[in-house]
């Protein structure tokens, strides 16, 4: 019990314990591979905002180069210089030029439009863009820029301040085409091959305004907003493997989940292996504890009548010469119950060593069988139970150990006594067309239907078992035995009440 309560003990500390542990193992090994997969995905955005800040850089870089170009060319004082830049072939993105004073009002202003084009950016300038324009708070020599989408069309201004009359502020202000930047300029910017990433350039919507469509890159898309010029738009990049790179994602991420439940599960069923196998081996030591035990208990009992007889046959305390001869006759049986049990106990001991002693010749299955009965009967009428043979006329050659064939009949009928409860036992023989049946049937309760299964395993006693002394390997032998033969042991319960246990071997070829 002592043993017992320690192995519990075992039990509640080292689960939890190896619950904590692996636990703790999944969550740092979760936690590093994780940021090693992190590390990667910023490596890779990192390298591609990088790109993505160039390109940026070049698209403004343009745009303030034509810029530079306008404000260089015209004269604020002079309004008649707008139409160069309008017109000019150095400012091919440049649709209009206006002069703007102060108030918002158009002063002079030229346009390479056609007039109904002309006089539609006009109205829009005056009612929506130049409201846009900070033209309260003038720094002069600085260029501003103004990007917004008005009536789903797109629209790019710079414009700068200058200083014309004492307290006088005239701007130069440059409409961009942003549909010749799509259209021109981004196509010869942004020429691809297998071994560049991919570009796109959404507008505040995500509306594609420029390139492929990246949504299948996933995280693996960077964008990177236009500081200066064109605001409203976001320039995006992706890696060319995109979608494998987001399938390796994937799969990496099932990778590290999988892992520490793996590591879990291989930690937690090695825990429940080795907690398996120290209680199984307890289990074995406690049945070996008690086969000794019941052995001993079993021995005891026919050494102490042999020798009660023995010392009143020596001592001449015999009364007459019947009484002689039925004390022979009891030391006889008794040690012939002896040897019953110290053979199974040396086959038991030589089954467990994985070796088979039984030696096969042709033989009479009769008198094994008799031999059996024979050795048994006298046990039989201690324990006052009838003892019922029934055999066919003849029965077919078989090959048997027939020591072994009687060993394995004396355990089904101490079985069907100890368990019979002093009901007649039957011991029936059956020729079958290639086989013979061994069957010994009680009368008594039968076998536990969860027994059925384990009758045949070895130290295995029933619930039933109660008080009965036995050591357990009993029919474990019987069924060895069988196979032995080449035949197998079988237990059921009889359809009128009672048990049926026995053994089949094959007939002789």
């Amino acid at each position: 019990m002592m043993e017992g309560g320690r192995f519990r003990l075992a039990y509640l500390i080292l689960v939890p314990a190896v619950l904590v542990a692996t636990g703790i193992l999944g969550y740092y090994t979760f936690r590093s591979s994780r940021e090693h997969t992190q590390l990667g995905e910023q490596t890779i955005a990192q390298s591609l905002l990088s790109v993505a800040q160039q390109r940026v850089e070049q698209i403004e870089r343009f745009i303030l180069v034509a810029d530079n170009t306008v404000f260089r060319l015209v004269d604020p004082s002079d309004s008649s210089t707008i139409d160069t830049p309008a017109a000019g072939s150095q400012t091919p993105s440049i649709l209009a030029v206006l002069l703007v004073d102060q108030d918002g009002n158009v002063i002079q202003w030229a346009s390479r439009e056609d007039r109904k084009t002309r006089r539609a950016f006009l109205r829009v300038f005056r009612q929506d863009l130049v409201n846009s324009l900070q033209l309260d708070s003038p720094e002069p020599l600085q260029v501003r820029h103004v990007h917004q989408q008005i009536a789903g069309e797109s629209y790019l201004l710079s414009y700068k301040a200058y200083s014309t009359l004492p307290g006088q502020v005239t701007y130069i202000v440059a409409y961009h085409d942003p549909q010749y930047l799509v259209d021109e300029v981004f196509p010869d910017m942004f020429v691809t091959d297998e071994t560049t990433p991919l570009y796109n350039i959404v507008d505040e919507s995500n509306q594609i305004v420029f390139g492929p469509d990246l949504s299948e890159a996933g995280v693996y898309t960077v964008g990177h907003r236009f500081p200066r010029t064109l605001y409203g738009w976001r320039f995006q990049v992706a890696p060319r493997q995109a979608a494998l790179l987001q399938a390796q994602g994937r799969s990496r991420i099932r990778g590290e989940a999988a892992l520490p439940l793996l590591s879990f599960a291989i930690i937690l069923l090695s825990a429940i292996f080795f907690l398996y196998a120290a209680e199984k081996e307890r289990r074995l030591n406690e049945l070996k504890s008690e086969l000794m035990a019941n052995v001993s208990h079993e021995l005891k009992t026919p050494l102490s009548v042999v020798r009660m007889f023995a010392d009143m046959l020596r001592s001449n305390r015999v009364p007459n010469e019947q009484r002689r001869h039925e004390y022979l006759d009891i030391i006889c049986r008794e040690s012939e119950r002896l040897t019953s049990l110290i053979d199974n106990v040396l086959d038991f001991s030589a089954l467990e060593r994985g070796r088979g002693p039984y030696r096969l010749r042709r033989g009479d299955l009769n008198e094994a069988v008799g031999r059996a009965l024979d050795a048994f009967r006298y046990r039989g009428e201690q324990d006052g139970v009838e003892i019922q043979l029934h055999k066919p006329d003849e029965l077919p050659p078989v090959l048997i150990d027939q020591e072994a064939i009687a060993l394995a009949v004396i355990n089904l009928l101490d079985n069907a006594v100890k368990y019979g409860g002093q009901t007649p036992v039957e011991l029936e023989l059956t020729a079958r067309r290639a086989s013979v049946d061994i069957a010994v049937r009680d009368h008594g309760p039968g076998i536990p239907s969860e027994s059925l299964r384990r009758v045949f395993e070895r130290f295995y006693r029933g619930p039933q078992s109660g008080p009965t002394r036995g050591s357990g390997i009993g029919l474990s032998l019987v069924q060895h035995i069988a196979e032995a033969h080449g035949g197998r042991a079988w237990a059921k319960n009889a359809p009128g009440g009672g048990a049926v246990v026995g053994f089949t071997i094959p007939a002789a070829t």
